[in-house]
């Protein structure tokens, strides 16, 4: 699916493709993929034309209903395998985008908290049994008369 896409002129680059990255890790061009959203939405806008010229078509008379709805569907099923193929693939990459935002977000809400307080140490409570003195074991094993 990504080799259909580089007609488009899309290439979601990685931390390893490019040594001009982001801090972020992955180069992410935000114009290439609202390249893809626009293509596909202009995608759409013709499947529409292409059902409405059916019936224009078929109310001139240069097609028959029967055809008119065979064409539609298959515009229709035509259409739905594009957005399917196309979402698919935009769905991993809007995914590790939101990911690497998440984390940019999180980098940032922690430096605007400022520096954690410093807690105080908790004394060890397994080092102070270990000075307590054992018990007798006089009288253990022997029951009172």
């Amino acid at each position: 699916m990504v080799d259909s896409l580089l007609f488009i002129g899309y290439n979601h680059k990685t931390k390893s493709d490019d040594s001009n990255n982001m801090k972020t890790g992955a180069t992410f061009d935000i114009t290439e993929k609202a390249r893809i959203y626009h293509t596909l939405a202009q995608m759409s806008s013709s499947f529409s034309s292409i059902i409405r010229y059916c019936e224009e078509l078929e109310q001139a008379g240069a097609l028959t209903a029967k055809y008119r709805r065979l064409f539609q569907a298959f515009t229709v099923e035509v259409q739905a395998q594009l957005n399917l193929e196309i979402l698919e693939h935009m769905d991993g990459i809007e995914s590790e985008d939101w990911s690497r935002g998440g984390k940019i977000r999180d980098k940032w809400e922690k430096y605007l908290r400022g520096p954690e307080p410093k807690r105080p140490r908790k004394r060890n409570p397994s080092a102070a049994t270990k000075h307590k003195t054992q018990p007798s074991k006089r009288g253990l094993g022997h029951s009172p008369d």
